[in-house]
């Protein structure tokens, strides 16, 4: 099972390197705030990853007008401010999203933030810019809203989704890796919960720096494997530990979207159920094809025994390059 294991992860690695550069794993977002007397003042939030020259735009519903505009920096993200005159307000109307060169396949979150009431949540999948402002905001459409919120965000949190396949590696047998992510699981679902509602609160910079520090940590036992090791012989310690860190990194993204006044339960509770079943789904995906690999090699009747002890350290490093260009980079921000 190592073998087969560390060849997944150098496939993961090899396939998820591209985005090691560009990872971010906010999604576009799009604030309205009702001013009252059909303004608007928009507030346009750009990831990091979106290059300079690809900027978008709103375009808004016919009659609209832009009054004032802004361009400007929110921290390490570009943002853009608009004050917009909507005859007849944006209910039951669209207001879309607009790249200069190409779609950079980004989920793009909608809010209409009205003083006094509901505000109105939309998550969109990367390949559609257009949104339709509800006429009444429902408990299903906020549900929606902020599952689709959590399985984006752990797809796209390439950081998470390495560090789950280590855990799978370290642990090696079912019932350890049952364990492993179930320690994982309820860990960062607490500190999720606790930091989503500003019990705990830590600084974005360097949550992300150490979470990078923690699939470098994984990285180093499974090329340097060390069987008396605490990793080792406790793996559901080391998930649960880390799982607590890696809560408040999936909490960033859910502050980005912000909690809906009123279904703060729901919101929350959605959000960690769309982790968890994208979080299900990739650990699915990865034990699928570890199985069909290894079919594979039996009906061809293939033998790798030399080459094995090969494989745990090329594993490690597959893990661990990505892991070290994220953590350096994110020291870089913090300093910045």
């Amino acid at each position: 099972m190592r073998l087969w294991s560390a060849l997944l992860a150098m496939l993961l690695a090899l396939a998820l390197g591209p985005a090691a550069r560009a990872h971010d794993a906010r999604p576009l977002s799009v604030e309205v705030t009702d001013q009252g007397q059909d303004l608007y003042l928009a507030r346009l939030r750009v990831p990091p990853s979106v290059a300079d020259d690809d900027q978008p735009r709103l375009v808004w519903p016919a009659g609209c007008r832009p009054l004032q505009q802004r361009a400007g920096e929110d921290g390490v993200a570009p943002s853009q401010t608009a004050l917009v005159a909507c005859p007849g307000g944006l209910r039951g109307r669209t207001v879309a999203v607009q790249y200069p060169i190409y779609n950079p396949a980004l989920s793009t979150l909608f809010r209409l933030v009205r003083p006094g009431a509901e505000t109105i949540t939309q998550v969109l999948p990367p390949d559609r810019l257009v949104w339709t402002v509800p006429k009444t905001p429902t408990l299903p459409d906020v549900a929606a809203a902020y599952l689709r919120l959590g399985v984006a965000h752990i797809w796209t949190g390439v950081d998470h989704l390495l560090f789950v396949t280590g855990l799978l590696i370290l642990a090696g047998s079912f019932r350890r890796v049952l364990l492993a992510v179930t320690g994982f699981t309820l860990a960062h679902s607490v500190t999720l919960s606790l930091s989503a509602l500003d019990v705990v609160r830590l600084p974005a910079p360097p949550v992300e720096a150490a979470i990078a520090l923690s699939i470098l940590f994984l990285a180093r036992e499974i090329a340097r494997p060390n069987p008396e090791g605490v990793a080792a012989r406790y793996p559901v310690l080391v998930s649960a530990s880390f799982g607590l860190l890696h809560g408040f990194g999936f909490a960033a993204a859910l502050r980005e979207a912000g909690l809906p006044k009123g279904e703060i339960a729901v919101g929350l509770l959605c959000f960690n159920l769309g982790v968890e079943i994208g979080q299900v789904v990739f650990i699915a995906a990865v034990v699928a094809l570890y199985l069909g690999a290894r079919q594979a090699v039996r009906a061809s009747r293939l033998r790798f025994a030399p080459l094995e002890g090969r494989f745990a350290p090329l594993a490690g490093y597959g893990l661990g390059v990505p892991a070290a260009f994220w953590f350096v980079q994110r020291l870089v921000l913090m300093a910045s």
